[in-house]
């Protein structure tokens, strides 16, 4: 973010929801793909509620099931009136219905009151809806009374833009089939049946039992559920409730898991079993129950491909995961000011250059948290940051020199780098240990080791104000063309005569910051347009972005993905 860099003033997973299922349908009801984008439409929630009679002599039946089971419900207490239904997403609503053949929205047969409740209007994306039961209702006044029946369960659902999204409800029943369902944006389901974990943190999850008939069992009849112990290699992975314990009433079919900050390898696993233990009647003792545990395997391994974006005309750090188009799964704001680059350490820990008060600011894992102190000494305005292999932070400076840092970064420069350096931007390493300094207004240097010394070599062909830098795998340089509008790819050896093998403009505006994931896919920060573009290679002038970010980019400068630690 340098001087002339005042032109800066002026971002569906279709997850895989079964992590496993103890036999049976899952029938209708409407499960979420995590995460899903906030729409920019609206949708509507049709609740189909269930409530089936204590005595009832025939079987449960959901409103829009096609078969009858022969299941009697038996544990539901007939005393049951009405329900509240807390939603949370992208539109927070309280509703409030009876539930008795008398209530607005209710049928009755001798089995089962059949109860629908509409909930229109809410923004297309992933929903929970927390569930209350009570033996009271006052209809003129649509309130919930008396005593709580049941309370704090939890149903995942989706809505679908422009679609009547039905969400299928028995409050009883007995369980065929059992899904473990993650709850944030922090958690996406992957092509294994199980989870990927993005960076530190609870990851919380809501597991769900279903009748023969596809409803999700809620209400006084519905199992908590046990935790099994964990096992594999990502350690010491942790779960809430505790391995070996079992959901309460506080929050019955919830849970979460807490990954480790440091880890050998990627995968852990353990169960989740419904049970009814404490319940006057155990609904995995019934003619065709299914109560079997179900297998959750968690995965850390596609963590170096969360994208992490400097937002400089706001202020923010935002974290992304794929497909990354979401919202984001965090907001870094403390202490950020005019955020040019970052750069991660080989710990996971992130650094942040703000060009608007010349400082480097440090946040450890989860990154949300206030940073350590920040670095400003030999700073005036701090642009661009590296590392290299030995974790000396290098920070380019629009005043014309780039000066570098031993740990713990807040003494003075042990370096600093100013041969032929005019106007610094972008910082990087080839896999030798070279430095590769892009200068806006000459081209890109290449120093080697101390790096004070002239450069080795100079890029400036297809040059026009360069500003970002990356390497690929196999060694050839990226480069942001910020006058052009354009990114240019070099293969080695480079010289003032190396001509682009790549020149990439479709959806490029005012490019800044690059950064490439372990698959190849270049990201663009495009600060003329406020998007971060996504590339697969091989590229070149025709190469139409895979996936345009736009969800809080703001003035995008610098994009880093995030590796293992």
């Amino acid at each position: 973010m340098a001087s002339h860099g005042l032109r800066f003033l002026g971002v569906l997973i279709a997850a895989a929801l079964l992590a496993g299922c103890a036999g049976g349908s899952h029938g209708s009801s409407v499960l979420p793909a995590s995460p899903t984008t906030n729409g920019k439409g609206t949708g509507t929630a049709v609740f189909v509620i269930n409530v089936p009679q204590q005595n009832a002599s025939s079987a449960s039946r959901s409103a829009t099931s096609v078969r009858t089971k022969g299941v009697r419900p038996q544990y539901l207490s007939t005393a049951t009136q009405s329900i509240v239904i807390a939603i949370s997403g992208p539109t927070t609503v309280n509703e409030t219905a009876g539930l008795t053949v008398n209530s607005s929205g209710c049928t009755s047969s001798l089995a089962s009151t059949i109860c629908t409740l509409t909930v229109p209007g809410l923004q297309a994306g992933s929903y929970t809806a927390t569930l209350t039961t009570y033996d009271g209702y006052t209809s003129g006044t649509n309130t919930a009374t008396g005593n709580v029946l049941s309370a704090a369960q939890a149903i995942a659902f989706t809505i679908t833009a422009g679609q009547s999204n039905t969400i299928n409800i028995s409050l009883s029943g007995v369980p065929v089939s059992t899904i473990v369902i993650p709850a944030g944006v922090i958690t996406v389901g992957n092509a294994s049946g199980g989870y990927d974990l993005f960076g530190q943190g609870a990851h919380a999850f809501v597991v769900e039992s279903l009748d023969a008939d596809g409803n999700i069992i809620a209400g006084a009849g519905a199992p908590l559920f046990s935790i099994g112990a964990v096992s594999g290699s990502l350690s010491p992975v942790t779960t809430s409730p505790s391995s070996g314990s079992t959901t309460s009433a506080s929050a019955p079919n919830s849970f979460t898991v807490t990954p480790p900050t440091t880890f050998a390898s990627t995968t852990a696993s353990f169960t989740v079993t419904p049970t009814f233990t404490g319940q006057a009647t155990d609904g995995c003792t019934q003619t065709g129950a299914n109560c079997a545990p179900v297998t959750v395997t968690v995965d850390m391994k596609y963590l170096a491909r969360a994208l992490f974006v400097t937002n400089y005309n706001n202020n923010t750090v935002t974290e992304y995961a794929p497909p990354y188009t979401n919202a984001p799964i965090a907001t870094i704001s403390k202490s950020v000011s005019g955020p040019a680059g970052l750069a991660f350490d080989s710990s996971g820990n992130l650094f942040v250059a703000n060009y608007g008060i010349a400082t480097v600011t440090e946040y450890a894992p989860p990154y949300t948290g206030a940073p350590t102190t920040p670095i400003s000494s030999g700073l005036t305005h701090a642009n661009n940051l590296a590392f290299d292999s030995s974790d000396d932070l290098f920070v380019s400076d629009d005043y014309g020199n780039v000066t570098e840092y031993a740990s713990p970064y807040t003494n003075a420069p042990m370096a600093t780098i100013s041969n032929s350096v005019n106007t610094p931007e972008g910082l990087t390493f080839d896999s030798s240990g070279d430095l590769f300094v892009a200068n806006y207004w000459s081209g890109t240097m290449e120093y080697a080791y101390p790096y004070t010394n002239a450069p080795i070599a100079t890029i400036s062909n297809g040059a026009s104000g360069v500003d970002g830098l990356a390497f690929d795998s196999s060694g050839d340089l990226f480069v942001t063309n910020h006058g052009a509008w354009t990114v240019t790819e070099y293969a080695p050896p480079f010289s003032n005569t190396s001509a682009p093998i790549a020149t990439i403009s479709n959806g490029v505006n005012g490019p800044e910051g690059l950064a490439l994931d372990s698959s190849g896919n270049l990201f663009v920060a495009n600060n003329g347009a406020s998007t971060v573009t996504e590339y697969a290679p091989p590229f070149s002038n025709t190469s139409a972005p895979m996936a345009t970010i736009t969800n809080s980019v703001n003035g995008p400068a610098g994009l880093a993905i995030l590796k293992q630690p």
